[in-house]
Parts: C-alpha cells; sequence; structure tokens
C-alpha cells in the first residue's frame, strides 16, 4: 500500500504511484499495488523519511521504485 499523504506525495511517492508499471512482467499478476490517502506513519516518532509504503504489514521508509522492487522479489521468495 502507497501512501498518497501530501507529505509521502511530494517527497515521492507520485512516481511510486505507477510503481505497477515498473514490475517485472512475470510478477505483475502476484502484486496487488493499492494506494491509501495516509498510512498515519509520519504520526510515530522514530517513523523515518518519507514515502512510506506498506509491504505485507512492513513499512518502508524512503521507498523509491528501486528498493520497492527488492522488498517485493524478498517477501515473494518468502
Amino acid at each position: 500500500m502507497i501512501c498518497a499523504g501530501t507529505h509521502c506525495y511530494l517527497m515521492g511517492g507520485a512516481e511510486l504511484q505507477l510503481f505497477h508499471e515498473y514490475l517485472p512482467v512475470h510478477l505483475r499478476d502476484h502484486v496487488m499495488v493499492t494506494g491509501s490517502p495516509c498510512l498515519g506513519v509520519c504520526d510515530c516518532e522514530g517513523s523515518g523519511k518519507p514515502p512510506f509504503v506498506m509491504v505485507n504489514g512492513r513499512t518502508i521508509e524512503q521507498a523509491t521504485i528501486q528498493s520497492l522492487l527488492e522488498v517485493v522479489k524478498e517477501e515473494l521468495e518468502n
């Protein structure tokens, strides 16, 4: 789930909304990409820096397309 809150959106979350297009074709049927108006992570002390993404309950801070690809591949291997 990709945070689309204002802070996350401005800090790179806008590009992350297109994450599904960056997934290798063979992974697209195994990953559901959704957005959220806000994940509420910014309100947590020590939560890190935006943009935030949740992958199987795991919070990813300073998410980029590349870091998300790595996390998704790890999750699919497990």
